[in-house]
C-alpha cells in the first residue's frame, strides 16, 4: 500500500486511503492531492479525507443524532489532531454544554434557529461547569460556538450534512478584555518583596518578566535550552498537566512559539546563582534526585507541576498584602514594559511567540495608544521648537 501521506513538492501532498478490496483481493485506493503549509496541516486534511472516504462509520440514509456524530468526530478528529489540553477542553464543552442541549437532535435537522436558541440559552444561564462559581464569559460562549461550528463543518466535509448551520448565524461577540496591571509603585513593591523569597521562585518570577514566556514554556525549560555564556534561551517545549495523565511535554503552541530569546544580564546572573543552588540540592539528595535536566523542578528534580508557579505567586501576593494578579499577567507586564521602552512591536511579538503581530497589537492596544500620545506630544515639542513658538 502506498504511503498515506506523500510529500510531492513544497506545500503539495498526495493522500491515499484504502477503501476496501475488490473481488480479486486487491486494495481499492482513493487518492487526493492537497496544498498544505506544514506536515501537521497535511495530517489534519488526511484525517478529514479518510473520514470522508470511509464515511466515518455513519450512514448517509439513516438518522444520525448529534451525540452519535460527536462521538465519531471526537475519536476520528479530536483525539488524533488536537493537543491534549485542547482535546480536554473540546470534550468538556461537548459533554457539559453542547450535547445536553443539542445531542438528542438528528444532525441533518439542525437549523440556524436551533444554534441561536442554544447560544441564547448559554447567555441567559451563564452557568459554569466547574467548581469556581460565578458565570461564564462572552469569550467562553464564543469558544463553545467555535467547537460546535468546527464539528458541524467536519460533518459537511464528511458528507453527513450539506450545510453547516453555524455559518448562517452571527458569531458571538466578546469584548476585548483590557490588560490590567498594578501601578508602577505596586510592581516595584512586589519586586522588592521578592528579594526575600526562596531563590527558585524568585528566579521563575523574574525570568517570566524578563522573557515573557508562558507558564508552560517556563516549567518546560531544560538547562540544555539555556546558554548562559551567549545569553540565549531556546523555547522548545511546553509542559502541561491533565487529570489522570499527570505532567507531560508538548511542542510549543505554534511554530512561532518555538523561538530563541536573548536574556538580560540580571537574568543571566540570577540563573547562574540558581543553577549552583540546584546542583547543591542534587548532591544533597543523591539517589533521590531525578536527573531530568529541568530548570524549574520539583523538590526531587522531577518535572514541576505546571500549576505550582501560579499557586506560589498567588499566595506570595496575598501574604505580602499586594494586589492580586495572575501569573500570566507577568507576561503582560513584560510586553508592556518593552512597548513603553520603545521596542518595535514586531520584536515584542517575536519575543512573546505570537503567530501574528496583529495579536500583539490587539492585546496591547491601550498601551500602544498611550505610547502614540507620548509620540504626539514629542512631535508637538519638536514643531514648537522648530518654529520658535
Amino acid at each position: 500500500m502506498p504511503r498515506k501521506i506523500e510529500k510531492r513538492s513544497k506545500n503539495t501532498y498526495r493522500l491515499s486511503v484504502c477503501q476496501g478490496y475488490d473481488r480479486y483481493g486487491r486494495q481499492i485506493i482513493k487518492y487526493k492531492t492537497i496544498k498544505a503549509s506544514s506536515d501537521r496541516e497535511a495530517e489534519r486534511q488526511y484525517t478529514l479525507f479518510a473520514a470522508k472516504v470511509l464515511n466515518g462509520g455513519i450512514s448517509h440514509t439513516g438518522k444520525c443524532k448529534v451525540y452519535e456524530f460527536a462521538k465519531q468526530w471526537y475519536e476520528l478528529y479530536c483525539k488524533k489532531e488536537l493537543a491534549p489540553k485542547t482535546q480536554e477542553s473540546y470534550k468538556n464543552h461537548l459533554e457539559k454544554r453542547i450535547l445536553p442541549a443539542l445531542g438528542h437532535m438528528d444532525i441533518r435537522q439542525l437549523k440556524p434557529a436551533h444554534i441561536l436558541q442554544f447560544l441564547n440559552g448559554l447567555k441567559e444561564s451563564r452557568k459554569r461547569f466547574d467548581s469556581q462559581g460565578g458565570s461564564i464569559s462572552d469569550q467562553t460562549i464564543k469558544y463553545c460556538f467555535r467547537v460546535l461550528s468546527s464539528m458541524l463543518q467536519d460533518a459537511v466535509e464528511w458528507q453527513v450534512i450539506d450545510i453547516n448551520p453555524c455559518t448562517k448565524v452571527k458569531r458571538p461577540r466578546s469584548k476585548r478584555s483590557k490588560v490590567k496591571l498594578p501601578s508602577e509603585g505596586e510592581i516595584k513593591h512586589m519586586l522588592a518583596e521578592l528579594n526575600e523569597e526562596p531563590l527558585k521562585y524568585r528566579t521563575i518570577i523574574l525570568l517570566a518578566i524578563d522573557t515573557g514566556l508562558r507558564r508552560g514554556e517556563l516549567v518546560g525549560l531544560k538547562w540544555q535550552d539555556i546558554d548562559l555564556e551567549e545569553k540565549k534561551l531556546a523555547v522548545r517545549r511546553s509542559n502541561q498537566a491533565i487529570a489522570g495523565r499527570g505532567t507531560f511535554s508538548k511542542s510549543p503552541k505554534t511554530e512561532e512559539s518555538e523561538r530563541c530569546i536573548t536574556l538580560s544580564d540580571s537574568s543571566v546572573q540570577l540563573l547562574k546563582r540558581y543553577h549552583a543552588w540546584q546542583l547543591r540540592q542534587k548532591m544533597r539528595l543523591a539517589n533521590q534526585w531525578h536527573d531530568e535536566d529541568w530548570v524549574f523542578a520539583a523538590w526531587n528534580g522531577a518535572a514541576m507541576y505546571p500549576g505550582t508557579p501560579s499557586l506560589w505567586f498567588s499566595r506570595f501576593l496575598k501574604r505580602k498584602g499586594l494586589p492580586h494578579m495572575s501569573f500570566h499577567s507577568l507576561r503582560h507586564l513584560s510586553a508592556t514594559v518593552l512597548i513603553a521602552q520603545g521596542v518595535p512591536l514586531k520584536n515584542v511579538s517575536s519575543r512573546l511567540g505570537h503567530a501574528d503581530i496583529r495579536t500583539t497589537a490587539n492585546i496591547y492596544a491601550d498601551t500602544l495608544q498611550s505610547i502614540d500620545k507620548m509620540a504626539a506630544d514629542k512631535m508637538d515639542d519638536f514643531l514648537k521648537k522648530a518654529q520658535n513658538i
